[in-house]
């Protein structure tokens, strides 16, 4: 499986960051390098609760990964 790599310092962590366009009444959300902050690309707000959702899922995932991975070293 293929891993993102950021182009600019080849880091592969990202972070949303909140941004509002010179000109825009309207915040973006940006997908920036954890590591450099080089720009990867935008989503609309109206993306946010579908994101945060998915982020919401991923936890719930990631914490019974965890009880199970603590279950098999009792």
């Amino acid at each position: 499986m293929a891993v993102a790599t950021c182009l600019r310092c080849a880091g592969h962590s990202f972070e949303l960051a909140p941004f509002t366009p010179l000109g825009a009444s309207h915040k973006l959300t940006m997908i920036q390098c954890s590591g450099c902050g080089a720009p990867i690309g935008a989503l609309d707000s109206a993306t946010a609760p579908q994101t945060n959702a998915l982020k919401n899922q991923i936890g719930a995932i990631d914490e019974r990964l965890n009880r199970i991975a603590k279950a098999l070293q009792d």
